[in-house]
């Protein structure tokens, strides 16, 4: 109610602070004159006091002159500088930070903490592929998801047409579908989840963050668990002697979407210091399935005491949230790939009110699931962050967080594209037709009736203009965790080297892993909120005398119902050396030993018959357990040459692992085709990764570039060949050679107009399928879901209070199968932001994604066998145009 009211009220607002933006705009006559003498001027000149240290000597800055807000006019100056500003209104102060507390925006000055120890290191002088997004890039795009956010990622492919959460993010080079794996996603330098498993439901952005610090390949291996391709880093927001106050407020104008964002940060001493913020949203999501599908949000509370001796940081986070899963539609046409009128591909779902709540036999019992429910994500987290220096050359790092994660996962899902029939052809298959047999009466007819009203559907031909039906499949999954995580490191440091030694300790206590529990097969028609489907036969008078379906149910029972609890422990021993050889060259080197333990418990649904004839899950087979041991060795090494004051060339070569997981257990016991299978079933063992790459780094006055030419090989990689509506799973093992480059560039052609560009091209082919499967004849493939060429282009306008700028994406052709013959097209999208500084406090932002309202598609349908010639077929195209008006107030 509360935000409605704030939208209600937001056209008032900005009319009112219009009125006062003359008084934020000052006239300046700026001669040209070093950065100190320009901080003079600037103070000056809008009649502000000036707070500042002692500024460094700096080449002059060339002359300004015009009506500029202060901010404005403080962002041009010091824009390639190592300061940075904040506005005491009460006081008209301006306060210039020093470095140790600025983020500067466009350079490779700007310190990393990420995927580095030991001495501090620029991304300049790294050796590592890093991307920096700033506090400004955060604060006026709040992501819609951690996936959309890492689309300003150079190497990574992001399908996040799913929703808020539970997004896919493949980097350099490997298959799309795999969620956030072989990626650590991590929040102030620990894992979210040891395992990689569903860890972006349990990290969301707000204002609260910093800044993220995105990793590929190079020291990833080393620093985090279970990222060898990658790791993200979400720095938190630490409190500063500058206060600081911000509220947010966002409001979909073409779809019912609302959100409020707030972070509030300052000091309550000289040594203690807080930050308070998070985010409350409630939509009916951009699909629409007829109830509110995204609502809740989340609160975080961080305390900082920074004194002489130590430095200490104490982190509560509290989420409660829903969010949508959307599963693919029925799209028709692989040469053009068009939308079924009665399913829109902009705003089209196959969710409905219809099937909102729903009953299920499962061996608990008779339970009811809430499509509202959908995704339900509760955590608490705990993190303790502390470092201190031991002497002059001994520093010691340590970070712990405690947190209890639940989740719960609730939706429909499609299974093969044979699913999807002509009513008319439905009603002829072979296990309706043995229905209509045993009836044994001729004047019997077979008819279509809804569940909803009980009408009968007078001729299924015209059904919704398109006389289709298909199945879907309840799908249900649980996730209960207690997990600490503890990094430890030691560092000496002389003149010109430094070593680390480091300890990593992950403990995971699964009270429920996130199995598959497949609850039945539902008849529906096809259509944006479809109905549930009875198939009945009929008398002469037009009266139900049998059914088929169960209230639309064709079966109680889906293709595996697992359950399952575990336990791991993981033990990390790490050492980093980092040695300056020279003034320009430097190298760093380490290798982590990793030593698992896996215990798992799995037990499967068995079938039974109920009173209608319909198999349901009745009880469970006996339990399985299993314990393993894995131990495993990572090593990375990197060089970095600065050839002059603003180049410099990288090199760097990794060979890192991922740990098997406990829930490859239960899904193997499942989905196995035999009692052989189950006999052989364990957690597979560590999947390797090897990477290579040279890279280039350049700056000067007004441009920056980044770019690097890499390889990337996963060995043995778990791969499924088929996958059909009821067959089981044919896993193999594989590998994958990518070879590739990718580049971040940016140009700023003068203070009011700059280009940001990022893009990457690979080759990336899949090898190993035993020449003893006929799908051997696909090894050299394209990998599945990846696009061989992605390019992100966005030129930016700034000018006074106005910023505006228009990005172009482009998505090469990828495939949805391994034979490489359901070609997904390229597309390309424009998304257009807008922002308007109404004065010093009040800014308002507006912004269209897919402005275009492209019709195209991330993903085909991967439950899918490898025939694809079907004329109607699964697929989850992007989301249409999304429009969004923003207001945020600093004070």
């Amino acid at each position: 109610m509360l935000l409605r009211l704030l939208t209600i009220a937001l056209p008032w607002l900005i009319l009112f602070s219009s009125c006062t933006y003359a008084q934020s705009e000052h006239s300046f006559a700026l001669p040209e004159a070093t950065l100190q003498q320009r901080l003079l001027d600037i103070a000056a000149q809008s009649n502000w006091q000036l707070n500042a240290a002692a500024i460094e000597q700096s080449p002059p800055l060339a002359a300004l002159n015009g009506r500029y807000s202060l901010e404005h006019v403080l962002n041009l100056s010091l824009r390639d500088t190592h300061y940075d500003y904040a506005l005491d209104v009460s006081e008209r102060r301006i306060v210039i930070t020093a470095a140790s507390e600025a983020t500067p925006e466009g350079d490779f000055e700007r310190i990393i903490v990420t995927g580095v120890s030991g001495q501090r290191r620029n991304i300049l002088n790294s050796s590592i592929a890093i991307t920096q997004l700033s506090n400004l890039e955060l604060r006026q795009h709040t992501p819609y998801s951690s996936a959309e956010v890492l689309k300003n990622v150079t190497g990574f492919w992001v399908e996040d047409s799913g929703g808020e959460t539970n997004n896919n993010v493949s980097p350099r080079g490997l298959r799309g579908g795999e969620g956030f794996r072989f990626i650590s996603l991590m929040e102030d330098g620990l894992p979210m989840t040891y395992d990689g498993i569903w860890s972006d439901f349990f990290l969301r952005p707000d204002l609260t963050h910093q800044r993220i610090e995105a990793v590929r390949g190079g020291s990833s291996g080393i620093f985090t668990l279970n990222g060898p391709a990658a790791m993200v880093n979400y720095i938190g927001r630490r409190g500063s002697h500058t206060p600081l106050q911000l509220l947010k407020l966002s409001q979909g104008l073409n779809y019912d979407y609302s959100r409020l964002d707030g972070v509030a940060s300052g000091p309550i001493n000289e040594r203690l210091f807080y930050t308070v913020g998070g985010f409350y949203r409630f939509s009916d999501g951009i699909r629409e399935p007829g109830f509110i599908s995204d609502l809740g949000g989340q609160l975080s509370a961080r305390l900082s005491l920074r004194t002489d001796a130590f430095e200490l940081d104490v982190i509560y986070k509290h989420l409660q949230d829903n969010t949508s899963f959307y599963a693919p539609l029925v799209m028709q046409n692989h040469q053009g790939i068009e939308a079924l009128s009665s399913l829109p591909h902009d705003y089209g779902t196959l969710l409905s009110k219809d099937m909102q709540l729903l009953n299920f036999y499962t061996p608990e019992g008779t339970t009811t699931h809430d499509l509202e429910d959908a995704q339900q994500t509760r955590m608490n987290s705990y993190t303790v962050l502390f470092n201190a220096p031991l002497s002059t050359h001994l520093a010691i790092d340590n970070r712990t967080r405690y947190a209890k994660l639940n989740n719960s996962l609730y939706t429909l899902m499609n299974l093969g594209n044979q699913t999807i029939n002509s009513a008319e052809q439905r009603l002829t298959l072979a296990d309706v037709s043995q229905f209509k047999e045993n009836a044994a009466d001729d004047t019997l007819s077979l008819a279509y009736q809804r569940v909803s009203d009980g009408s009968l559907i007078a001729d299924p031909s015209t059904l919704n203009n398109n006389g289709l039906v298909t199945a879907t499949f309840p799908l249900y999954s649980r996730y209960q965790q207690t997990q600490l995580i503890n990094h430890l490191s030691l560092s000496y440091q002389d003149t010109d080297w430094a070593v680390t030694l480091g300890h990593l300790y992950a403990h995971s206590d699964y009270g429920a892993l996130p199995l598959d529990q497949w609850l039945g097969e539902l008849l529906t028609d096809v259509q944006h909120q479809p109905q549930r489907l009875d198939i009945v036969l009929i008398d002469d008078h037009n009266q139900v005398v049998d059914t088929f379906t169960d209230s639309g149910f064709l079966s109680h029972a889906g293709p595996v119902y697992l359950i399952g609890h575990g336990e791991s422990q993981s033990h990390s021993l790490y050492t980093n050396i980092d040695w300056r050889i020279t003034e320009q060259l430097r190298l760093d080197a380490a290798i982590r030993h990793e030593h698992l333990t896996l215990d798992s418990t799995s037990a499967q649904g068995q079938r039974s018959q109920a009173y209608n004839g319909q198999l349901f899950y009745s009880h469970y087979a006996p339990s399985t357990s299993l314990r393993q041991h894995f131990s495993d060795n990572a090593i990375s090494v990197g060089v970095n040459y600065q050839a002059a004051e603003h180049m410099a060339v990288f090199a760097r070569y990794a060979d890192a692992f991922e740990m098997p997981r406990l829930i490859n257990f239960g899904n193997a016991l499942g989905w196995a085709g035999s009692a052989h299978q189950r006999g052989e079933i364990d957690y597979g063992e560590p999947i390797r990764l090897t990477l290579s790459e040279v890279g280039l780094r350049y700056q000067s006055a007004h441009s920056h570039f980044s770019g690097a030419l890499f390889t990337t090989h996963f060995d043995p990689l778990p791969f499924t060949v088929y996958r059909g509506a009821t067959s089981p799973q044919h896993a193999i093992l594989i590998n994958t050679q990518t070879t590739g480059v990718e580049f971040e560039y940016e140009y700023r052609y003068n203070a009011s107009w700059q280009l940001k560009a990022i893009g990457v091209w690979q080759d990336a082919g899949f090898y190993g399928i035993p020449a003893s499967l006929p799908q051997s004849q696909f090894n050299g493939n394209q990998i599945t879901r990846t696009p061989e060429l992605q390019l992100r282009l966005t030129p930016q306008y700034n000018q006074g209070p106005i910023t505006a700028a228009l990005t172009f994406s482009y998505i090469g052709e990828r495939y949805s199968d391994v034979a490489n013959r359901f070609a997904l097209p390229a597309y390309h999208t424009w998304d257009l932001f807008s922002e308007v500084a109404l004065n010093e406090h009040l800014k308002v932002q507006f912004e269209i994604k897919n402005l275009t309202n492209t019709l195209d598609l991330t993903e085909g349908n991967p439950r899918d066998d490898l025939s694809h010639h079907e004329a109607l077929f699964y697929a989850r195209p992007i989301f249409g145009r999304t429009i969004t008006l923003s207001m945020s107030y600093e004070f």
